[in-house]
C-alpha cells in the first residue's frame, strides 16, 4: 500500500500514515521522461496529513506530491497527482553556473552539476551489480557549453543531447546515465494471452534506403566509394529507393564518414533509418502477478519484447508504461521507438529560446559576456580577458568593402598568409616571393645580417658609403 512521509524524509525512516484507503493508483513512465504517481484518497481522518510537497512510497520509489484537487462524485475524493523526487527535486536546485567541460565525459559533468544535492550519481561497480552500464564507459567524451541559470535535470537533459545516446536509471536518490535501461526479455505479448485492445502502427515518414553521407564542409564519400557518393541499404528490395542525407561534421576523412553513414542501416543500431518505425499500445495483463509465472513474466520500463500479431513478431523496447499496482488487469505499456514528433521539438525550441534569452541583451544583441570560452567546434577561443584568442579552423579571412585583405591558415595542404592592397593586388603572399607595392619607409633595413641606413642624403651598406651618382 502506498506510504506518506514528511516532505525532507529522504530515507523513508519515519511513516506518518499508510494510506490504505487509496484507490485508482497509477504509476506512469516514459524513457527519459515522466514519472508520476496519481491516485485518489478519501475524506478520511489521514486526508489532512496529504498535503503538498509531502513524499509518498509506491513500489519502493518515493513520490513528490506536487498538486491536490477536490471532486465530489456522490462523495468527496481528493486527486493526488505526485512526481518522481528525481523529476521533483533535480529541478528544484538552482545553479548559477555549470562551467565549459571541453573534452570531458558526461560523467564528470554531471558529478559537477549533482555535486551537493541529494542525489548520489551511481559509479561503475554499483551499475555492474545491477548489470547496466554507464554511457561513457567506453571512454566517450563530450564538449559541454556552459550554462547559467539552469538546475541539475536541465544539465542532464543537455548531456543527453550532446551524446546523441544515454538514458536515465533512477532509484529514488541514486542516479545514473547509462547506455541503456531494462533488459532483453523472451517476453511474448499476445492477444489470447496477456495483451488486449492492441493498436500497431508502422509509419516510414522517416524511411531512407539511399543514403548521401556528407563530412565536414560537405565533404563526400566517392573518393572511398567506387565514385559514388551515396549508400544503399540491404532493404532498398523491399522498400524501394527513398533518398535521404545525414551531415556528419565532426569527421574530416571519406572513410568515416562512409563508416558512420553504414551504422545507419546496421541491424545492431536500434535507431536504424531503412525500416519503418513501428510504435505498438495495448492493454497488458499483468500476469507476473500469477503464482505459475512470477518475476520471470514481470515487464519493465526499457525490456525488449515480442509483440506477436497475428503471423507477425514485432520485436521492440517498452517506451512507456502506465501500471495500476494494485490492478493486475488495468495496466497499458506503449513499444515501439521513441518518437521525436512535435512536442519533442517544441521542446527543444523553448530550450534554445531560453538560452538564447540568457545570452542576449534586452534590444536582441549578444552580450559580450556570453562569448567567452570555446564557442564552437569551429569557432573562435577566447583563452582569457586579455584577450589572447585561439582559431579553431582551417582558414581565417578578413575582408572590407574592397574584398579580402588578409588570410591565415590552409588551403588545401599548403600554408598561406596573405595581405593585400585596396586594389587586390597582394602586398605579401607565402606561397610567393615578396612582393611590395608602394613607398618603404624605414630606418634602417637588415639584409643577412647587413645593414643597409640612410644619413645626409647617402646610402651605407655597413660602414660602407655608397656613391649614388
Amino acid at each position: 500500500m502506498l506510504k506518506l512521509f514528511g516532505y525532507d524524509d529522504r530515507d523513508a525512516s519515519d511513516c506518518l500514515a499508510v494510506l490504505n484507503n487509496a484507490g485508482d493508483t497509477k504509476v506512469t513512465r516514459e524513457i527519459n521522461g515522466a514519472y508520476t504517481l496519481e491516485f485518489t484518497y478519501p475524506q478520511d481522518e489521514k486526508a489532512e496529513l496529504l498535503t503538498v510537497n509531502r513524499l509518498v512510497q509506491c513500489g519502493g520509489q518515493l513520490f513528490r506530491i506536487m498538486k491536490i484537487g477536490r471532486v465530489s462524485d456522490g462523495k468527496m475524493l481528493l486527486n493526488i497527482e505526485c512526481s518522481h523526487v528525481y523529476n521533483a527535486d533535480a529541478q528544484a536546485v538552482h545553479l548559477q553556473n555549470v562551467p565549459d567541460h571541453i573534452g570531458k565525459s558526461p560523467y564528470e559533468v554531471l558529478e559537477y552539476a549533482f555535486s551537493g544535492t541529494p542525489f548520489t550519481l551511481l559509479g561503475d561497480t554499483e551499475l555492474s551489480d545491477l548489470g547496466l552500464t554507464r554511457v561513457d564507459a567506453d571512454g566517450f567524451l563530450i564538449d559541454f557549453f556552459s550554462m547559467d541559470k539552469t538546475t541539475p535535470y536541465e544539465v542532464m537533459s543537455t548531456v543527453i543531447e550532446n551524446c546523441g545516446k544515454g538514458e536515465i536509471y533512477v532509484d529514488n536518490y541514486n542516479i545514473a546515465l547509462v547506455e541503456r535501461i531494462g533488459r532483453d526479455t523472451d517476453i511474448r505479448l499476445e492477444l489470447s494471452h496477456n495483451l488486449q485492445n492492441v493498436t500497431v502502427e508502422r509509419d516510414m515518414t522517416d524511411l531512407v534506403t539511399r543514403l548521401y553521407p556528407y563530412g565536414y564542409d560537405d565533404l563526400h564519400i566517392g573518393s572511398v566509394n567506387n565514385g559514388v557518393q551515396y549508400i544503399d541499404s540491404p532493404n532498398i528490395s523491399l522498400y524501394g529507393v527513398r533518398s535521404g542525407y545525414r551531415d556528419y561534421s565532426d569527421y574530416k576523412e571519406p572513410t568515416d564518414v562512409k563508416n558512420r553513414g553504414l551504422w545507419e542501416f546496421d541491424a545492431a543500431n536500434e535507431e536504424r533509418i531503412d525500416v519503418p518505425s513501428v510504435n505498438i499500445s495495448g492493454k497488458l495483463i499483468d500476469i507476473s502477478r500469477l503464482a505459475e509465472y512470477g518475476e520471470f513474466m514481470k515487464i519493465e520500463l526499457g525490456d525488449r519484447v515480442t509483440v506477436v500479431d497475428g503471423n507477425v513478431k514485432i520485436e521492440e523496447r517498452v517506451i512507456r508504461s502506465e501500471v495500476y499496482p494494485y490492478e493486475p488487469l488495468m495496466g497499458e505499456i506503449s513499444i515501439g521507438r521513441v518518437k521525436k514528433d512535435l512536442f519533442f521539438y517544441l521542446n527543444q525550441m523553448g530550450k534554445l529560446n531560453r538560452r538564447y534569452g540568457r545570452v542576449s541583451t534586452t534590444g536582441g544583441k549578444v552580450s559580450a559576456k556570453a562569448i567567452s570560452g570555446v564557442v564552437s567546434a569551429d569557432g573562435i577561443n577566447v583563452k582569457d580577458s586579455e584577450g589572447n584568442v585561439t582559431v579553431l579552423t582551417d582558414m581565417i579571412e578578413m575582408s572590407d568593402a574592397n574584398g579580402t585583405r588578409f588570410v591565415c591558415g590552409f588551403s588545401g595542404s599548403t600554408f598561406r598568409f596573405g595581405v593585400y592592397d585596396k586594389n587586390g593586388a597582394a602586398l605579401y603572399l607565402s606561397d610567393d616571393v615578396m612582393n611590395i607595392r608602394g613607398d618603404i619607409s624605414a630606418d634602417s633595413l637588415k639584409i643577412n645580417g647587413v645593414s643597409v641606413t640612410g644619413s645626409g642624403g647617402n646610402l651605407y651598406i655597413g660602414d660602407k658609403k655608397i656613391l649614388t651618382e
